[in-house]
């Protein structure tokens, strides 16, 4: 299987590949995720996770703003975390390091969305969340990220 944003599809094994080269942003990924060693990738422990919001988080300004192609998907706040995204969302909850919106608009994890965004070093979690969050958007989701 070969995966890619939004779907996979099946390749044959006789269907020839042709390499293709990443350029700008995500050349400069593959080149740090080359970089780290096996022990870096078995240590990792963190997570990007995604929290559904209630639609009453629309009113803020901020939040509009954040998200000008509107939210026809649902409302998300996406973060990374060290400790289990189970665990973070009851932080948000209790407001301990809380977001603002996650403490006042919280409604469940969405774990469906970040599937595979689990165990990875620090430094690629901190480099994948803003890309998860520009492509939930592009799929029509107004997205908040610190």
């Amino acid at each position: 299987m070969f995966f890619q944003w939004g779907g996979k599809r099946r390749i044959e094994a006789t269907e020839p590949l042709e390499p293709s080269r990443a350029s700008g942003l995500e050349a400069e990924l593959f080149s740090e995720c080359a970089r780290l060693s096996p022990r870096a990738w078995a240590r990792g422990h963190h997570s990007v996770y995604a929290i559904e919001l209630d639609p009453a988080v629309w009113k803020s300004r901020a939040f509009r703003d954040r998200n000008p192609g509107g939210a026809a998907a649902g409302y998300l706040y996406i973060g990374v975390t060290g400790l289990t995204p189970e665990a973070r969302f009851q932080r948000h909850q209790a407001g301990t390091q809380s977001g603002r919106f996650v403490r006042a608009h919280g409604r469940r994890l969405r774990l469906d969305l970040v599937e595979g965004f689990s165990r990875l070093p620090q430094r690629i979690a901190v480099r994948m969340e803003p890309k998860l969050a520009a492509w939930l958007r592009a799929q029509g989701f107004a997205v908040w990220q610190n």
